[in-house]
């Protein structure tokens, strides 16, 4: 039996959690807020009734009596007391630091104190049959603070039953009616104890669930974070494997081929057995497949380009294709020159500024043609400018592509990368390219 009462105020029967510490603050802070408003809530109800009850006593005379003037006197004081006492909680607690011991000590100052004004007020009331239940209810008011288990809270209910039966007696009631009234007080006392334990161990097993909950929670999400990142590099994983076969093979099957090809150009124009024009139209298809290959290669073999490398792959292209016709190039990249583009998108970019590049080489009559990559604020643009003339484009009749076919092949790949392409013909001729540097500059 005693061993079960013992269990009855057990916060951890299976011992402390992962997560007591945060619960017994929570609870501490909980304690604080609802002793200041117990505290409020009492001094709204004591200052009206210090008229209704206390004044009306006293005109009507009920204090000058002998056997009433004691319990009425004795219940201003304890209104009284119970006034300046919440009046200098309220005051002192409202510059108490804000912690978890701050916390437990102001709402166990105010429960204790009240238990024991709840024995006081039992002292008064004890002359007739309702002293048994306002006294029950004025401890039952202090169970709201949720207290954690403590020897000194059972101490301050055990004493504010000595004050009502000792009190009893100092107001000259006798000792035999004390002694009748000794198991009518405990009963109360004992209730009032075991309710407050009750409303504790509730409000902490339910806090203690809401904390072990979010931090389940907390944990599964972790573990579904860490799971998409793996899936997610898994996945890099196996795009950047398919990327390297292909690439390999590429090189492998048609590298191999066009080399072979090139080859037996070079044998055929050495031994003269075919006309040299028309070696040197096959010999300059050849070479321009080979680059193109080369090209396809490199980007199929990099999971992601910076802006860096992609400006110098269109250095290497603009200076080779522009020295062939005595023009001059020049090819920079500013603001994040590391910034990553995804392997798919820099090849459309550079599909763009070699198409550009090409078009002033061929149709401009320029002297000098730069190509300037820049990157900020998310976004990169491409910019390709010559000094030459602008030729509209013309529709060919007949078979084949009409001249404008190469700017709307840019358009479409600019606006697969979800960004824009611009053509401004004033003091020569410039493309400028605008796309997303982020997730969103993939080809669609």
């Amino acid at each position: 039996m005693l061993g079960r009462f013992r269990s009855a105020f057990v916060v951890h029967p299976h011992g402390p959690t992962a997560v007591s510490e945060a619960v017994a603050e929570d609870l501490a802070a909980q304690a604080r807020r609802r002793a200041r408003g117990l505290a409020w809530a009492g001094l709204l109800v004591n200052l009206p009734l210090f008229y209704i009850d206390d004044w009306l006593n006293y005109t009507g005379g009920v204090m000058a009596d002998p056997l009433d003037g004691v319990h009425a006197l004795g219940i201003f004081v304890w209104r009284v007391v119970a006034v300046l006492t919440l009046v200098t909680y309220l005051a002192l607690e409202r510059r108490a630091p804000r912690d978890a011991d701050t916390d437990r000590r102001w709402a166990a100052g105010l429960g204790t104190w009240f238990t024991l004004l709840g024995g006081w007020f039992g002292v008064f009331f004890a002359t007739n049959a309702t002293s048994y239940a306002l006294y029950g209810l004025t401890l039952l008011l202090v169970a709201v603070l949720l207290h954690g288990p403590s020897r000194w809270r059972l101490a301050a209910y055990g004493a504010a039953m000595a004050v009502a039966l000792l009190g009893a007696l100092a107001v000259g009631t006798p000792p035999l009616t004390v002694v009748e009234w000794a198991a009518p007080f405990a009963l109360p006392t004992v209730f009032a104890v075991f309710v407050d334990r009750a409303l504790y161990l509730q409000a902490y097993r339910s806090s203690e669930a809401a904390h072990l909950l979010a931090r389940a929670n907390a944990g599964l999400e972790e573990a579904l974070s860490e799971l998409r990142q793996t899936q997610a590099r898994l996945v890099e994983a196996e795009r950047q494997a398919e990327r390297t076969r292909i690439s390999r093979d590429l090189h492998d099957s048609v590298g191999a081929q066009l080399s072979s090809l090139l080859a037996g150009i070079e044998l055929a124009r050495l031994r003269e057995e075919a006309p040299v024009g028309v070696l040197g139209e096959v010999e300059e298809d050849a070479r321009e497949a080979m680059r193109q290959l080369r090209e396809t290669v490199w980007v199929l073999n990099a999971s992601e380009v910076t802006v860096e490398a992609l400006a110098a792959q269109l250095r290497r292209f603009a200076e080779a294709r522009a020295r062939a016709s005595g023009i001059h190039a020049a090819v920079q990249a500013t603001g994040d020159r590391y910034a990553v583009v995804p392997a798919a998108a820099a090849l459309q970019l550079y599909r763009i500024g070699q198409e550009a590049v090409q078009n002033a080489v061929k149709h401009s009559g320029a002297q000098t043609i730069s190509v300037h990559i820049t990157s900020a604020d998310g976004r990169l643009g491409l910019s390709v400018r010559d000094d030459g003339a602008f030729r509209p484009p013309v529709t060919v009749l007949g078979a084949g592509a009409p001249s404008g076919f190469g700017m709307a092949s840019m358009r479409a790949r600019a606006s697969a990368l979800g960004g824009t392409l611009e053509i401004v013909t004033e003091a020569g001729t410039e493309v400028a390219v605008d796309v997303p540097l982020d997730g969103d500059a993939q080809v669609r």
